[in-house]
C-alpha cells in the first residue's frame, strides 16, 4: 500500500486508512506486506510506485491524491512510473456526471478541476465512487493489479468493499482465520519469547505476537495473540488451538496466569 499525502507526513492527518484496510485484509486472510507514505510529488510517488512493483506484490492499493485541487497528483505519479500516457476517460467522465446529478447539481459544467478526475492513464478502468465525486482506478501492469482509491476515508471504504475485496478475494480464495488472545499475569516476556520460538518453528505461517502491557503492582501483564489462517477450517482451528493449550501450559508452569481468554474463534474469508 501506498499512502500519498503530506498532511499524513507532517502530523496533520493519522493515517487511518492503512490501519482499515490493514485489518480488513488481515480477516481476509491475508495481509499488507508494506506500507508506505509519501509526500504529494510526483518524483516520490512514481518512485514509491517502482519500488512497490519490483517486489511483484499480488496488488497494490494507492490511496489519497484523486481530487481536483493542484496537489492531487497520484494519477500523474502513477502514470509516470508505468510509462503510459494520460487521457481523459469517457466513463469517468460520466460517473463524475451521474454523482453531480444523484446530489442535486443537475446543472453540471465540465470545468478543468472537475475534468481533471477523470483524466487517467492509458489501459486504465474507473471504479465507482458511491460517496464522492472522484472515481476510483483500477490498472493491471505484469501479473500486479494496482487500484488508486480517494483519501476521503468514507470514500476509500466504499470503492474498497466495492471493487477491491471481492478480487482480491477470488485471486485468494476461501481462506478461514482462526484467532485467539490471551490476557497474561505474572510472567515477563523475555520468559515468553522463548516458548514463541518454539510455536513458531512447529507452526510455520502462523501469527504468534505478544504485546507487553507493562508492570502494575510488581506483576507483568501480557497480551499474547495468535492467528492461523487455513483452506480447511478445521485445521485451522486445531491449529490455532494447539498452540493455545500449549503455551498456556507453558505459562502456568512459569508462575504466570491467564486472566482472560477471547476464546478461538474462526472469521471466514
Amino acid at each position: 500500500m501506498i499512502a500519498v499525502g503530506r498532511e499524513l507526513l507532517i502530523g496533520r492527518t493519522i493515517n487511518t486508512n492503512a490501519h482499515w484496510v490493514g485489518k480488513r485484509l488481515a480477516i481476509l486472510g491475508t495481509q499488507l506486506a508494506r506500507i508506505s507514505t509519501v509526500d504529494d510529488d510526483l518524483d516520490e510517488i512514481s518512485g514509491s510506485l517502482g519500488e512497490a512493483l519490483s517486489r511483484r506484490p499480488d496488488f497494490l492499493v494507492v490511496v489519497g491524491g484523486l481530487g481536483p485541487t493542484p496537489d492531487d497528483m497520484t494519477v500523474k505519479g502513477v502514470a509516470r512510473g508505468l510509462g503510459k500516457d494520460l487521457a481523459v476517460s469517457r466513463q469517468a467522465l460520466e460517473l463524475i456526471r451521474e454523482h453531480y446529478v444523484k446530489v442535486g447539481r443537475k446543472d453540471f459544467r465540465l470545468t478543468p478541476a472537475r475534468r481533471k478526475m477523470a483524466v487517467l492513464p492509458e489501459g486504465a478502468a474507473p471504479l465507482e465512487n458511491e460517496k464522492g465525486t472522484a472515481p476510483g482506478v483500477r490498472i493491471e501492469t505484469g501479473a500486479t493489479v494496482i487500484f488508486c482509491l480517494p483519501g476521503v476515508p468514507s470514500e476509500m471504504r466504499s470503492i474498497f468493499s466495492r471493487s477491491v475485496l471481492p478480487e482480491i478475494r477470488g485471486r485468494i480464495g476461501k481462506l478461514f482465520r482462526v484467532a485467539a488472545r490471551l490476557k497474561i499475569e505474572g510472567i515477563y516476556e523475555s520468559a515468553l519469547a522463548p516458548v514463541i520460538a518454539r510455536e513458531l518453528t512447529r507452526h510455520p505461517g502462523a501469527y504468534i505476537k505478544s504485546h507487553p502491557k507493562g508492570v502494575k503492582g510488581g506483576i507483568s501483564r501480557i497480551e499474547l495473540d495468535v492467528v492461523v489462517v487455513n483452506g480447511d477450517q478445521e485445521a485451522a482451528r486445531k491449529g490455532a488451538s494447539g498452540i493455545v493449550n500449549t503455551v498456556t501450559a507453558d505459562i502456568l508452569r512459569g508462575g504466570g496466569r491467564i486472566v482472560s481468554q477471547t476464546g478461538v474463534r474462526a472469521d471466514a474469508g
